[in-house]
């Protein structure tokens, strides 16, 4: 598949399944539906993929923060988005007020975006941005290069990958779909 064509394979998916980008909605903590991915001119999104439990998530949470605090103001919208069904509500929203992530939490508990997305672990990123035919993937993966292999880690990145899609994105540049392997806790399947 190449780079160009992801995008389009995810938008055929939906189509296959009946359902339009714009119809994929989850539920806020307060059980409001929110459209996720971008329109056609609307600001790039970034779904964050985490687990209450997941250690690697929440050693990652003050450079997650990071990056909200960076590009939000630079219009790029940022959604957390929990994809474990054993995860309560009150667990998801006292996880998110203690890790102090200050992006808006979400539940998949039906893995409608795990699927579309194609995320196997948390943490793990998927940024899209609005075009007229529907969103397109520009970025599925890890954050950084921290987490070499699962219980191996650098002390500090040496490439911030998550964050070069992102300032690319806010300064107008074009970018390509890429993708690089999350290293961190599996999301479980559905039973």
């Amino acid at each position: 598949m190449t780079c160009g064509s992801v995008g389009l394979s995810l938008i055929a998916i939906l189509a296959a399944a009946g359902v339009a980008p714009a119809e994929l909605r989850l539920r806020d903590l307060d059980g409001r539906a929110v459209a996720v991915l971008p329109a056609a001119g609307e600001p790039p999104t970034v779904l964050l993929f985490a687990r209450t439990d997941c250690p690697i998530t929440n050693r990652y949470a003050p450079e997650l923060r990071r990056l909200h605090d960076r590009f939000t103001p630079k219009g790029i919208r940022f959604w957390l988005v929990y994809p474990d069904p054993g995860e309560t509500t009150e667990a998801v929203r006292r996880h998110a007020n203690a890790f102090g992530y200050g992006m808006t939490p979400l539940q998949d508990t039906a893995h409608d975006l795990v699927r579309f997305v194609g995320a196997r672990v948390t943490p793990e990123a998927a940024v899209f941005v609005g075009q007229p035919g529907g969103p397109r993937l520009v970025y599925r993966g890890r954050i950084d290069d921290r987490n070499v292999d699962f219980g191996k880690s650098r002390a500090a990145p040496t490439s911030r990958d998550l964050e070069n899609v992102l300032a690319a994105l806010a300064d107008g540049r074009a970018v390509s779909t890429r993708t690089t392997v999350a290293v961190g806790c599996a999301i479980p399947p559905l039973e």
